[in-house]
């Protein structure tokens, strides 16, 4: 049964890279790439349906590994604390960039929130 139960982890890891990989690569290009305003704003709205819906597949993963390996996920969760921490900062920081972004008419507050976007992208990846 821990087969299936690792098999399960495992493919829903691999599911989240595979999807949220496109957004890791929208965020760390889209800063060389769209020049424009405009071009910023077709990256954003080419991640803009699914990016979070990217992310349940990492939430799910860890409900799953709680679930079937609770050793595991406590030995994980406590030896790899100050990592995982900074990973989940890095996910809620790009989260806000996107939302932020297109909320925002000044081109101060639009460039800071690329640049964050591109950075925790790059972070993450």
């Amino acid at each position: 049964m821990e087969a299936v139960w690792f098999v399960i982890v495992w493919g829903m890891l691999a599911v989240y890279t595979v999807l949220d990989g496109f957004d890791f690569g929208a965020g760390i290009l889209h800063r060389f790439v769209a020049r424009t305003d405009e071009e910023r704003r077709t990256v954003f709205a080419a991640i803009g349906p699914v990016w979070d819906g990217n992310e349940v597949w990492l939430i799910a993963a860890a409900g799953v590994l709680f679930l079937a390996f609770p050793r595991v996920y406590s030995a994980a969760f406590s030896g790899f604390y100050l990592a995982l921490m900074i990973v989940l900062w890095l996910l809620i920081l790009r989260g806000i960039a996107i939302e932020s972004r297109s909320r925002q008419e000044n081109p101060l507050w639009q460039e800071f929130w690329d640049t964050t976007f591109a950075l925790a992208s790059a972070l993450l990846a």
